[in-house]
């Protein structure tokens, strides 16, 4: 655990080696789980101009000394079927999905390194745990992404994530409001994407993106295998906001928290709504 269970908080708009964001817990039980910093979740979103090489390595510098063990969530394969609903053909979407997913992995490695390298300034490897791989590694600046990734790769031969994932889809069948939200959050990705309106037949392919993501916002505790996490991302939805106020019929495990982790808007660039 971290030595000062404010510094999520207070210490957020700092410059320089932790890259001046400010957190926001969405609600108090969010709060709660952000300052027990056992585990944080940080989404990468694919084809997502936000995530440039500075900005995944300025998100390193942040969450790893502030939490006991970290991962990345970057849903690569699913990513494929927001570029299928655009009208890109199958083959070259899941080949587009896959170059695009190698290079967030190689921001992500090369963010580690930096952000653990001689020049960070603090001990990574302590603060990151288990979970975010091997400490020898942190120490010398030689990191192995691969254990700090839930990518989909790993998520596919996850059990706990392949139950949530079939849950998902159920509540997505069976519900018409959870539906209607989840349709929603894909028509307006799809809406920067594309001229026009997008066809229904469209943001229903698009919508197994987001299927894909929801199990990281119910329980990536159980998934990871850690106590306690939140997921670390840019901004909200409402969909997320729905879920975390248990408007919808599924919510999220209790163990679950959500962190919005914004640059100061002194020094924050623009990017493309979320993926």
């Amino acid at each position: 655990m971290i030595t000062d269970r404010n510094a999520l908080f207070d210490g957020c708009g700092e410059r320089g080696s932790h890259g001046g964001f400010i957190a926001e817990p969405l609600t108090a039980r969010c709060r709660g789980l952000a300052e027990l910093a056992q585990h944080a979740c940080v989404g990468i979103s694919p084809f997502n101009s936000y995530f440039k090489r500075a900005r995944v390595a300025e998100l390193c510098q942040w969450v790893l000394p502030r939490f006991e063990q970290v991962h990345f969530h970057l849903p690569d394969g699913p990513s494929q079927y927001t570029l299928t609903a655009t009208g890109i053909a199958a083959d070259k979407a899941r080949r587009r999905a896959h170059e695009n997913g190698l290079k967030m992995r190689n921001r992500i490695r090369d963010g580690l390194a930096r952000a653990t390298g001689p020049a960070a300034g603090h001990a990574a490897g302590p603060a990151a745990g288990p979970a975010a791989g091997p400490a020898a590694g942190l120490a010398t600046g030689h990191v192995d992404a691969d254990p700090f990734l839930l990518d989909w790769e790993h998520l596919r031969v996850n059990a706990a994530f392949q139950e949530l994932h079939r849950q998902a889809r159920h509540w997505f069948a069976a519900d018409p409001a959870f539906r209607a939200m989840c349709l929603d959050a894909s028509r307006r990705v799809l809406a920067h994407r594309m001229p026009g309106e997008p066809a229904e037949g469209q943001v229903e392919e698009a919508v197994r993106y987001f299927l894909a993501d929801i199990p990281l916002l119910i329980d990536t505790p159980r998934i990871a295998g850690v106590e306690t996490s939140v997921y670390v991302y840019h901004r909200t939805t409402p969909f997320v906001e729905a879920l975390f106020a248990h408007r919808l019929p599924w919510s999220p495990s209790p163990r679950q928290g959500y962190l919005v982790l914004r640059p100061d808007e002194n020094r924050a660039t623009a990017g493309a709504p979320e993926n």
